[in-house]
């Protein structure tokens, strides 16, 4: 049997790439990393060039990127049903979705988190996000009207741009001051992937990580 090694950190867009992961039935051993440090894991770093997670290596080498790891464990698991294969009319529109949460989506939910990433001051970085935020909107207007009739992207069974998705949208400072209320089909989805087994149990693990760091922080 194939086993994976998925590098992530708790409550990060690994989250995602590991829910596919336990709904897959992959065997899989985590591989837990420290981000944004000067002396980053070898074996992280040799994964995934910028030290992002997730970082995933398997029988093929190494992948990085959150939705392409999504996608490549749940193309080697078929018998899950998360991808959606060449040739099946819904191709276009999973494919459109999984790029359209990387591309247009995560980009400005980064922003959110890490405006330092990209401005020194104080005042610019309240300036970008609040920028950032009136797009998210516009951004998460897009994705609301998508779920219709929903729960999910494709209709009654969740596939991974469902995981991509949802497993962000657990992150309520996203939302801003509307919350996620403003996006009843966005609020429906996370509420059926929630309760999910596999993704209650990978919560549930990255809340336990978590509290471990916290537990082992001097002071």
């Amino acid at each position: 049997m194939t086993v994976y090694t998925l590098f992530c950190a708790p409550d990060t867009y690994a989250m995602g790439a590991h829910a596919i992961l336990e709904e897959a039935g992959a065997d899989y051993r985590l591989h837990w990393v420290e981000l944004f440090t000067a002396t980053p894991d070898p074996l992280f770093a040799a994964a995934s060039p910028h030290c992002r997670t997730p970082a995933l290596t398997g029988p093929d080498g190494a992948v990085f990127e959150s939705g392409a790891v999504a996608l490549y464990v749940a193309e080697r698991h078929p018998e899950a049903g998360l991808a959606v294969p060449p040739g099946d009319p819904r191709r276009g529109a999973f494919l459109q979705w999984l790029h359209y949460l990387g591309t247009t989506l995560q980009p400005e939910v980064m922003i959110q988190f890490h405006p330092e990433f990209y401005m020194g001051s104080t005042a610019d970085r309240a300036a970008l996000r609040a920028a950032s935020m009136r797009r998210l909107r516009r951004v998460f207007a897009v994705l609301d009207a998508a779920l219709e009739p929903g729960p999910y992207f494709l209709g009654a069974h969740p596939t991974v741009p469902d995981y991509v998705l949802g497993l962000q949208t657990v992150w309520d400072m996203i939302f801003g001051a509307d919350g996620i209320a403003a996006y009843p089909n966005i609020a429906r989805q996370r509420d059926a992937l929630l309760g999910r087994p596999a993704v209650a149990r990978v919560l549930d693990c990255h809340a336990r990580e978590s509290a471990r760091r916290h537990d082992a922080t001097p002071g």
